[in-house]
């Protein structure tokens, strides 16, 4: 349930790296942290590299003189300058791990490098140097490899806050000046010169270009800008010179919420993550103590040699650490987040990613959800005597001296269609109820039905022509001279190209659609018909749809909310998901909103719930291979079956990287491209 959605937020969340980075470690020094050191250090790397070829030099001399050459010089052997070799090359490769291990013996703490210091300091006490020095150099690999690994789950983000600019040029008493980003002021003109990337948000005011938006979007197709159009800090003015008067400060631009969101996501875990730490933390000491049995009871009780069972007490210290589990499941959601920061969703945490995977019903917004929040005209109902082409030449005419929202619906028509406009003459805004003006010595009307109460004979024209059209909504326009009607021309909220397919995909998953609108029952009617949604609930109020949203949980138990207006927000955070429009939405909604379609693009949702199925498929095969092959070495070691250096290549470094391979594979899902008819 979404009233207790935040109760992980603040849990502790500590970062780590491994021991050859000199990071702190967690329970099993495998949790990593996405944006922790975003900046990696090259250094660090080729030290580690180094400290792995040097390790590996002395390795092979110290086994060449063990396997290859035999020798005595009074106390001196072979043997023991291999042994002496080997443990140069433990403390050359290990010496961080040892420490680390000792660090958390003293803090009473079961870590990794803890079980790996035991292991190959019990290996050379049983004159087996070889198993110690081998089981030291390939934890230090695995650790580096790991690292490499998770690496790529951060290059996108890391990638992403490279783009955030940090210098802008203004336009100030006709001089350009180049400044900081962060002094750049609201209301200032900032100008961008063909192929640099636009460092505010902002209003084009001069010039028009096409800019790619992949940054903010994740779609690589340049949109056309031109004077009036907003454009956003970080993405890539590709052709023209431009002036934009900014319109937010640099903290509080589009660009700079989506990485505060990144940030914050980190933060997040999701409910099988926390499940995988707890497990960790009584799965190592019960293998620990296991071992202690192992290596204790056989020699006191059934008489066997203390060498053989200490022997196989180490392998199974070494299998003990859960490092795939505690890596692998955490990995999953950050490559999730990963893909859905590429493809324009910002995801606020790893919960979010496990509660898609189970959501049966969900809901929508209509005004800027499933539609456009735009108007559009649907129709053109013309008087007996009158013509098509001269009733909406008049409109348009009139509508293009309005600064109406409904205006814009005009606009848009004229420019699609290429009308001239004619010369409107003593134009008047009647507030509330429509326009007035003269055109060519002829007075026009336009506007509500209330306009028209000056003729008493106008109300039974307009019922005659809604009763002969029945496709003509409330939201209608009524056009008149002085004398007659001259017709009734129809608009709609538009809606969006990808809503029906959405739907169906959506269904096609079992996934229940339904709709919450405060619009009539007429439109409500209309849109869910059109959209093929499977149930609608009309005239709400924001009181309503949380009730209404209630209900669905109560039948659905699971249930995400999607909507972008300050109405929607109490949904939105009453669902057990909420889904928010980024782009045209309001702050309300995509502050509380736990998902953000940074684009708006509809199609998203049914790609992340894709995303959330593929990333919890991949959770549940890592602790399933996990826990079997852990499960199957435990017996084998336990019988003698496994070295020293099979458990740490098969048991910890093996499986490790296997389910973080597995795990990466969330941050590569794409969106398929699926048209239902």
């Amino acid at each position: 349930m979404r009233n207790n959605h935040h109760e992980h937020e603040n849990s502790e969340h500590t970062h780590s790296k491994s021991c050859t980075h000199n990071h702190e470690h967690t329970e099993c020094s495998c949790e990593k942290g996405i944006l922790e050191n975003i900046e990696e250090e090259p250094e660090s790397y080729k030290k580690s590299i180094y400290t792995i070829l040097i390790g590996s030099i002395i390795f092979l001399i110290g086994i060449y003189i063990n396997k290859f050459t035999t020798f005595q010089i009074g106390p001196i052997s072979s043997n023991l300058i291999s042994q002496i070799i080997l443990l140069i090359e433990v403390i050359i490769v290990g010496k961080e791990i040892i420490t680390h291990g000792i660090k958390s013996l003293l803090n009473k703490e079961i870590k990794i490098e803890l079980l790996v210091t035991i292991a190959t300091i019990g290996a050379f006490l049983l004159g087996d140097g070889l198993e110690g020095s081998i089981l030291i150099l390939l934890f230090f690999i695995a650790e580096f490899i790991e690292d490499l690994s998770i690496d790529k789950s951060k290059k996108s983000i890391s990638n992403l806050i490279k783009l955030s600019p940090d210098k802008a040029t203004i336009k100030k008493n006709g001089k350009e000046i180049e400044i900081n980003i962060d002094q750049v002021e609201i209301d200032d003109i900032v100008i961008v010169k063909p192929g640099d990337k636009i460092p505010v948000d902002g209003i084009i005011i001069n010039g028009n270009t096409s800019v790619n938006q992949s940054s903010i979007t994740g779609e690589s197709l340049a949109i056309n800008k031109k004077i009036g159009d907003e454009v956003y800090s970080s993405t890539i003015n590709e052709e023209g010179y431009i002036e934009i008067k900014v319109t937010k400060s640099s903290n509080n631009t589009i660009f700079a919420k989506i990485i505060d969101l990144i940030k914050e996501s980190e933060e997040k875990k999701a409910h099988i993550d926390l499940f995988i730490d707890k497990f960790a933390k009584y799965y190592t000491p019960t293998i620990v103590l296991l071992a202690v049995i192992v290596a204790i009871v056989p020699p006191l009780i059934f008489q066997q040699t203390f060498n053989t069972w200490i022997y196989r007490a180490l392998v199974l210290l070494v299998i003990s650490c859960p490092c795939a589990l505690v890596i692998s499941t955490p990995l999953s959601m950050v490559s999730a987040l990963t893909a859905g920061t590429k493809n324009g969703i910002i995801i606020k945490g790893g919960e979010y990613i496990e509660e898609l995977n189970n959501i049966k019903a969900i809901l929508f917004d209509k005004t800027g959800t499933l539609t456009e929040g735009k108007l559009e005209i649907k129709s053109i109902i013309t008087a007996p005597q009158f013509k098509k082409d001269k009733i909406i030449n008049i409109a348009c005419s009139l509508e293009n001296k309005s600064k109406h929202p409904i205006a814009k619906a005009f606009n848009e028509y004229k420019s699609k269609n290429n009308i001239n406009l004619e010369n409107v003459e003593n134009f008047k805004s009647i507030s509330g109820q429509g326009l007035e003006g003269t055109i060519n010595n002829t007075k026009y009307y336009i506007g509500k039905k209330e306009l028209f109460q000056f003729n008493p004979e106008f109300n039974k024209k307009i019922q005659t022509l809604q009763n002969k059209n029945p496709n003509i909504n409330k939201t209608s326009i009524i056009l008149s001279n002085e004398k007659e009607i001259l017709g009734i021309i129809s608009l709609a909220d538009k809606i969006r190209e990808k809503t029906p397919n959405t739907i169906k995909q959506l269904q096609n998953k079992n996934i229940k659609t339904i709709m919450l609108t405060g619009d009539n029952n007429e439109i409500a009617a209309n849109v869910a018909s059109l959209t093929g949604l499977d149930k609608y609930y009309s005239n709400l109020l924001p009181e309503d749809k949380v009730n209404i949203t209630e209900e669905m949980i109560k039948e659905y138990s699971n249930v995400a909310m999607v909507g972008d207006g300050v109405n929607d927000t109490p949904s939105l955070a009453r669902a057990n998901v909420g889904i928010a429009m980024g782009m045209e939405g309001a702050d309300a909604a995509i502050e509380t909103g736990d998902i953000i379609l940074i684009n708006d693009d509809i199609s998203k949702i049914d790609y992340i719930i894709n995303l959330a199925k593929k990333t919890m498929n991949i959770v549940k095969e890592n602790i399933i291979l996990t826990l079997t092959v852990k499960g199957l070495l435990i017996i084998l070691g336990i019988c003698g079956y496994v070295e020293l250096w099979e458990a740490v290549l098969i048991g910890d470094m093996g499986l490790t990287l296997i389910a973080v391979g597995n795990s990466l594979r969330a941050s590569k899902f794409k969106q398929k491209n699926i048209t239902i008819n």
